[in-house]
Parts: C-alpha cells; sequence; structure tokens
C-alpha cells in the first residue's frame, strides 16, 4: 500500500511483457543524458577541473543552477571553500579530454596542465573558463545541500555566453556535429544529439485521446521507413565490397544518414579529430 491509497483491479493494468527490475542504483543513469559540463574552479591560487554529469536547472527567478559533486572529490573540497565555479560545456571533440579528466584526481596533479587545456578569463568568477567549448556559466554558491555520498551545490548564475553556431534560444542541430554537446551515458560512453523533433499539441476543439493517438502512428511509421532506408543503404555498400569495388564510406555514410538517425548518437572520429591527452 502507497501512502493508504488503494486502487481497484479496473483502474490498473499489469506490467507489460518485457520490462526488467534493475538495481536501485540504476536510477541515476536512468536520468542521465543532460549535456556533461567541465567544471573548473579557483581556490588560493589552485585550478581545477572535472567532468560532473549530474547538474540542473533549479529555479528561473533568481536563476539558480545545481551540481552535485562527490563528497570526496577534490573539486568538492575547491567549490565549498572558494563558494564559485564555473560550468563548461564541452563540444564532441574534447571527448577523450572530458574521460580522462575524470579518471585524475586535482589534489594530486594541475589537471589544465596535464590536459594543456587554453583558458580565459571569466566575468564575475575567479575560476578559468575552458576554450573549445560551446557555453559557459559562472555560478556563485549560495547554499550547499549535503545529499547522501554527494554535496548538492546550489549556485546563482551571474554570467552566461555561448558560441552562437551551438547554441540560439536552445541548442542547435542543423550544423556541424563537432557544435553540439556531449552527453554522459555511464561508464566510458557517451552519446551526441542527433536531430530536433518538434511536438504538436492538439486543438482545443480536437479530441486529445484521438490525435494524439493519429500522431503517435505517424511517428512510429516514419521510423519504420527510415529502418527500411537504412537496410537499403547498408544493403548496396555490402554489394559494392562483395564485387570488390572502392567505397567511398564518406559518401555512403552521408547518403544513409539523410534517410536515418544514428543509432544512440553514435560518432566516430577521424584519426586526425582526436585531441591530445
Amino acid at each position: 500500500m502507497k501512502n493508504g491509497a488503494t486502487y481497484t483491479h479496473s483502474m490498473m493494468n499489469e506490467p507489460p511483457d518485457g520490462i526488467e527490475t534493475r538495481p536501485l542504483a540504476q536510477a541515476s543513469r536512468i536520468l542521465q543524458g543532460g549535456p556533461v559540463a567541465l567544471v573548473t574552479t579557483f581556490d588560493r591560487g589552485h585550478t581545477n577541473v572535472a567532468p560532473i554529469a549530474w547538474l540542473t536547472p533549479l529555479s528561473a527567478n533568481p536563476p539558480l543552477v545545481g551540481i552535485a559533486v562527490e563528497r570526496s572529490r577534490h573539486s568538492s573540497l575547491m567549490i565549498a571553500k572558494s563558494e564559485q565555479f564555473a560550468i563548461n560545456i564541452p563540444a564532441r571533440p574534447l571527448l577523450h579530454h572530458v574521460q580522462y579528466l575524470g579518471a585524475l584526481s586535482g589534489a594530486r596533479i594541475d589537471k589544465l596542465d596535464a590536459t594543456q587545456f587554453e583558458t580565459f578569463e571569466a566575468e564575475h568568477v575567479d575560476a578559468p573558463l575552458l576554450t573549445g567549448c560551446l557555453a559557459w556559466v559562472e555560478c556563485e554558491v549560495q547554499q550547499v545541500v549535503p545529499t547522501g555520498d554527494h554535496t548538492l551545490f546550489v549556485a546563482l548564475v551571474r554570467a552566461v555566453r555561448v558560441d552562437p553556431h551551438a547554441f540560439g534560444d536552445r541548442w542547435l542541430l542543423h550544423g556541424s556535429v563537432d557544435d553540439r554537446p556531449l552527453h554522459f551515458l555511464g561508464d566510458h560512453y557517451y552519446a551526441t544529439l542527433d536531430s530536433e523533433l518538434e511536438a504538436r499539441v492538439p486543438n482545443a476543439s480536437d479530441a486529445p485521446e484521438r490525435v494524439l493517438q493519429e500522431r503517435m502512428l505517424e511517428e512510429l511509421e516514419q521510423t519504420r521507413e527510415a529502418q527500411e532506408r537504412r537496410a537499403e543503404a547498408l544493403g548496396a555498400l555490402e554489394k559494392e565490397v562483395e564485387a570488390g569495388n572502392i567505397v567511398d564510406i564518406g559518401s555512403m555514410t552521408a547518403r544513409a544518414t539523410e534517410s536515418w538517425m544514428t543509432p544512440g548518437g553514435l560518432v566516430i572520429p577521424r584519426p586526425d579529430e582526436l585531441p591530445p591527452l
């Protein structure tokens, strides 16, 4: 019984077939998906940078954001002492930097020096801002909330800057994939946003249950068509390979991705795109 509430059988359906029960700790993975940040800090002459995936807006007026940092991390101590930090949203080419920085402790090494990050000066905080990113948010801590093995830092936004090629009034997806933020999926897996979807709300005069059902079927049909086009493109590629022809992978990939979405935001960088660690 939940909070004393009871439900009749006619109100509740059985769980759908195929769903699985998972460990409670996986709730954090399910809720992840927002842009990963490189959080920079400065305290008494020392700088640090750490990747943070648990961050969220908390208030529009005043503008407040929150980041949850594991209490044992060096960044947590530096933020608590300096009462400020900067959120840097890295671009896709910094994928390997992000993972590498998460494996180091700023208590033992200067991570900015180790990765040769270029920085520039913030307007309102002492923490440096990182070049090669898509957006920068300068924050002053207003409240510190212990939350289990993490600390939630509630901060007032003092300045916001963006790369206009990547962000207008929302993330832009019509340009290069290199101008898109990284989204942490867990372990060493990341994704990028792939396509923009516009939701259509039923008109006031429509029967919402009928219109929403029709639009759901439209979306499913579009998905099936995209899968068929993908299969056709891959089939053509296999025939070229079997025939021993030279295949222009770039053009084949371009034709395939015009008609179907990259699964899971998979990105395969060229060797010359990989930044040095």
